[in-house]
């Protein structure tokens, strides 16, 4: 009993020393509220108002699709419907919904054009899922082409960001595996460091540091893992992590550095080198997430015109980069699920892997999270980067680079509105604040306008753009989609803005500027707003 007491005193001493006053006051926050909404009836009236108003509001923002015309199904059909008519229904309600992002109106979510050469690619997707829709890289063997193909697409992916990639090296080669999508590649390459690092140096309460930009997924590893997450607020102008910074909230129970390539509000890339050579002093992990822009920037950093306004971000160049992800599902163009995580060292890979011994049911290991996967997406995703190539994939990065710019630069001459990173503008004879430049990532804001209001304008212009927080902001994710109606997007945001600024302050907010306007109003309620929205994005009831 003493030994567990001088444990817990010394686990308590440690926290109090090492946190920061940010962390204190959340914390006092987040209890302070927790206790009121179930004991104070204002506190708990007030919050339920708020909750049924984002309800109502989700609610009516809803489209109307065909689906919502017909009597929703809550059990299975007595009788199965013939194949016909199924197969009429998928086809149909896919036409429909597919329309909005074939008009090139929507940031990210799908990479490729709707239009020309893409039509024949989305046709290569299908019959790559065809060919394999039944097959399972749970059973290792059963599918040995399979199994080829999804070992080429790690090493095709490594080369991307390794000369030991590009040239077969088994010396100093990099390992990996296929994942899900980008959340669960970040997620496994951090609990490869917690047991790699924490293993190696008995760290029962692990640490990882990151900037304030950092994905979701890290916020999801970490509460899942039992890991601290220590922020650094990034940059104000370039939202970039400062490696000083970093190198100070180091401690004995640091397992892991998180940067990003870019980071996906603002876009802008942290400065690799410096953080690989801190985690190289302090023989820590260094993760570089890749997943939204590594296939453009591998490609761009090719390109002369771009290859030395892009920051080294690769294993090659940083030898103390220890992992890093990159999605194939988007400038990939493989189909949605599959990414690829990668690591310097094949222990550290080793130690992202669930084996267990002792189950009643046999032997068992599996690389991921996941026990059985769609092999259908190993080939989707390998069928993609054999056919596009090195070539197609530099010419689509170009494309994307030079959209970015071109947004950048029209932005940066609208009224009321400003681009957030310290992006060079393109104008040679202004002194330029970064000298990064704009990949596929462009966020703007505004100091004289709601920002959110004029994303709700140009929502009901027929755009589907992302809001951010802190500071509020609104970013498109350019795609290939968006290159050919980029002077479409420029237009309707001028006018949305205009439309912003004739209504002006009085106006009810609604949309996206009610939401966050209620989240700034409660903050310590956002979560619970959260639930009630995920609740009905998943339209359970």
């Amino acid at each position: 009993m003493a030994i567990v007491l001088i444990l817990s005193l010394s686990r308590n001493c440690y926290i109090v020393a090492t946190c920061s006053g940010k962390e204190w006051k959340e914390w006092a926050l987040t209890s302070m509220f927790d206790w009121s909404k179930e004991n104070i009836p204002a506190i708990k009236k007030e919050l339920e108002k708020e909750k049924r108003k984002i309800q109502n509001d989700i609610a009516s923002r809803k489209t109307k699709d065909a689906r919502k015309k017909e009597t929703p199904l809550y059990s299975l059909p007595q009788q199965g419907r013939s194949v016909d008519d199924v197969m009429k229904e998928l086809v149909q309600s896919g036409q429909n919904d597919n329309e909005q992002w074939k008009q090139g109106r929507v940031s990210g979510s799908v990479y490729l054009s709707s239009e020309n050469d893409d039509e024949g690619h989305t046709n290569l997707m299908s019959t790559a899922f065809a060919a394999y829709s039944w097959s399972n890289p749970l059973h290792t063997g059963l599918w040995p082409t399979l199994d080829r193909y999804e070992t080429e697409v790690i090493r095709m992916t490594a080369s991307l960001v390794s000369s030991s990639g590009r040239t077969g090296n088994e010396t100093n080669r990099i390992h990996g595996t296929m994942t899900s999508g980008g959340t669960e590649s970040i997620m496994l390459a951090i609990k490869a460091h917690r047991d790699f690092y924490g293993t190696r140096r008995s760290i029962q309460y692990p640490e990882l540091i990151c900037g304030s930009t950092a994905h979701a997924a890290v916020d999801k590893a970490c509460e899942l893992m039992g890991i601290r997450k220590v922020v650094v607020q990034c940059d104000p102008v370039t939202f970039t992590i400062n490696p000083e910074s970093v190198r100070k909230k180091i401690t004995v129970n640091t397992i892991l550095i998180y940067a990003s390539a870019p980071n996906y509000p603002q876009g802008t890339i942290d400065p690799i080198s410096d953080l690989s050579a801190i985690a190289l002093k302090y023989d820590i992990g260094l993760h570089v997430d890749a997943c939204l822009g590594g296939f453009v920037l591998a490609f761009a950093q090719q390109l002369p015109q771009y290859s030395s306004l892009i920051p080294k971000f690769d294993f090659t160049n940083n030898p103390g980069v220890t992992s890093m992800s990159i999605d194939t599902h988007k400038y990939g163009y493989a189909s949605k699920g599959t990414s690829v995580v990668l690591y310097r060292d094949a222990c550290l890979r080793q130690a992202q892997y669930f084996p267990y011994a002792n189950w009643t049911g046999g032997l068992y290991s599996t690389p991921t999270f996941a026990g059985s996967r769609p092999g259908a997406l190993v080939a989707c995703a390998w069928a993609a980067l054999v056919s596009i190539g090195r070539d197609g994939y530099a010419d689509r990065a170009r494309q994307i680079l030079e959209t970015s710019q071109q947004i950048v630069s029209s932005i940066t001459r609208m009224k009321d509105l400003h681009v957030l990173g310290g992006f060079r503008d393109g104008d040679e004879a202004k002194p330029q604040s970064s000298l990064q430049i704009p990949t596929m990532v462009v966020c703007f804001a505004s100091d004289t306008l709601d920002i959110y209001r004029i994303g709700d304008c140009m929502e009901k212009r027929g755009w589907s753009l992302n809001a951010l927080q802190h500071p509020a902001s609104v970013h498109i994710c350019v795609t290939l989609n968006t290159v050919r109606c980029v002077d479409q997007f420029l237009e309707d945001l001028k006018a949305s803005t205009a439309q912003a600024r004739e209504e002006g302050a009085n106006k009810c907010k609604e949309g996206t500027a009610a939401i966050y306007g209620t989240a700034s109003r409660l903050p310590q309620a956002v979560k619970d707003l959260l639930r009630i929205y995920t609740d009905m994005t998943m339209l359970s009831d």
